[in-house]
């Protein structure tokens, strides 16, 4: 029989006041130990075991993309905000999206309307999945707490999501994992080295020709203030009011440069090549297209950059083909050991070591977006291993250094995949052995459907022999007919 919400809720405040471990999951595949505890107290490791975050009632650390931690010193005067919905707390922390009771005279319940429960299993663990709306956003949100220990196994909310896997209540820690002792720079000097940056850009910027509107759209607005009507004297207050927008402009010849916040939500109204130059507006208010023509036509053109357009084109192309590159090669895995990544669950093993530009493609093709007709795509989330001591690796290889799950499933890039045109990548079942699921049963799934099967079997909406059961007469699947 299912629990109520009020049980289970009641299960999970349950957790306060204790310590909680685990392990934190991200759709893209990542995942890094976390410990908390109460109120104020952190640690996140990444795979390596490295820290990445710490924190105490007194100070904090985070580490830069340089390697260095940033050292905060909490005062009164410090406030300390989690951005987005990525943080570990919305697992180890869940109760307080629907506290106990309410706070400061009014309603704090973030997490309202919940479903009944219904019985699921996260990453082997059951638990029981509620989804309710989240009213300061007014969006579905979705946990699963665990029917054991109470603590949130799953939240969703969007496109955000974090599993949480491998959960322990009241565990011991010395107060030194959560104090950093090592090289740091202070968040003041952090903070000074962005203005400092922030203020070049704004010279920068400041220093570019303006290419100004010399006509608007105006609406007047009129008001009487006094009068006699006998004799028809008026005094009117007025003002114009013309629409907001953004004028953007680019050299033709060199090309649109990619919208950035907040150009890239506000919609576009007009776009027109005048000279040398492309004008676009963008506005939120409806703008007609002969007002936005007539203020485009109004524009005093300025000289463009004095280099040849060529040139700079060239130079932007190279430079968006060098970020491509990095890009790629830093998710190829070149390097890793699996041995140091067995807790991510979508690992792409590359086992054949004869072309190293069909790995290449295979993996990139099957990280690659897939477009959904809708304006959106899906994409397969994999950590990928190459390594050359998985040279010649076999389904029971993989098995046997797996050794007990996680993961639960794996992809394997054989010499088949290689030399076969269409890529097919091995899909390995590497959690327990049931009777419907033996393990080390595989398929095979081209690189254009594997966000299909990573999506689905990462988050467990869907099992391994929904995929192994659909694969054609060749074992090869190439999606649900």
């Amino acid at each position: 029989m299912a629990p109520t919400w009020e049980q289970i809720r009641g299960s999970n405040y349950g957790t306060m006041g204790r310590s909680v471990s685990g392990i934190v999951h991200r759709p893209e595949g990542t995942w890094q130990r976390v410990i908390h505890l109460p109120e104020a107290t952190w640690r996140y490791e990444d795979e390596s075991g490295q820290p990445t975050f710490l924190e105490n009632p007194s100070a904090s650390w985070s580490r830069d993309s340089d390697g260095t931690m940033i050292h905060t010193d909490k005062s009164d005067g410090t406030m300390f905000v989690a951005v987005g919905g990525g943080s570990p707390a919305a697992l180890l922390r869940a109760y307080d999206a629907f506290p106990p009771r309410p706070g400061r005279g009014f309603d704090e319940q973030r997490f309202v309307e919940p479903s009944e429960p219904r019985p699921v299993s996260v990453r082997g663990r059951d638990g029981w999945e509620v989804t309710g709306r989240d009213q300061f956003s007014n969006e579905p949100v979705t946990y699963v707490f665990d029917a054991e220990l109470g603590v949130a196994l799953r939240w969703q909310q969007g496109q955000e999501s974090l599993e949480l896997e491998k959960p322990v209540l009241d565990g011991e820690f010395e107060s030194a994992l959560f104090e950093w002792d090592g090289p740091a720079r202070s968040i003041e000097d952090e903070i000074a080295k962005m203005q400092r940056a922030q203020q070049e850009r704004e010279r920068a910027v400041a220093g570019i020709p303006q290419a100004v509107p010399l006509w608007l759209p105006t609406k007047i607005n009129a008001q009487s203030t006094s009068g006699n009507p006998r004799t028809g004297e008026l005094t009117l207050s007025i003002h114009g009011q013309s629409p907001q927008f953004n004028l953007r402009r680019w050299v033709t010849a060199i090309g649109e440069t990619a919208l950035e916040w907040p150009n890239d939500s506000t919609p576009e109204r007009f776009r027109r090549s005048i000279g040398v130059w492309t004008y676009e507006i963008r506005s939120y208010q409806e703008m007609g297209p002969d007002d936005c023509a007539r203020i485009v036509e109004s524009i005093v053109a300025v000289d463009p950059p004095a280099r040849d357009a060529e040139e700079i084109a060239a130079e932007l192309a190279a430079e968006e083909s060098d970020r491509q590159e990095a890009e790629v090669l830093a998710t190829l895995g070149t390097g890793r050991s699996l041995r140091n990544h067995l807790m991510s669950e979508s690992l792409l093993i590359r086992t054949d070591f004869s072309d190293d530009v069909a790995w290449r493609d295979t993996a990139v093709a099957a990280m690659a977006p897939v477009p959904q007709g809708d304006d959106t795509e899906f994409a397969a989330y994999l950590t990928c291993i190459d390594n050359r001591e998985n040279d010649g690796m076999t389904v029971d290889g993989l098995l046997d250094a797996i050794g007990e799950p996680p993961p639960y499933y794996a992809f394997l890039v054989d010499a088949e995949t290689m030399s076969n045109p269409e890529k097919p990548i091995i899909c390995v079942h590497t959690g327990p052995d049931e009777p419907e699921r033996p393990r080390g049963r595989t398929f095979r799934v081209v690189p254009s459907e594997m966000s299909s099967v990573e999506n689905n079997l990462s988050i467990a909406n869907m099992d391994f022999e929904d995929f192994a059961n659909s694969a054609d007469d060749d074992g090869v699947f190439r999606g649900f007919r």
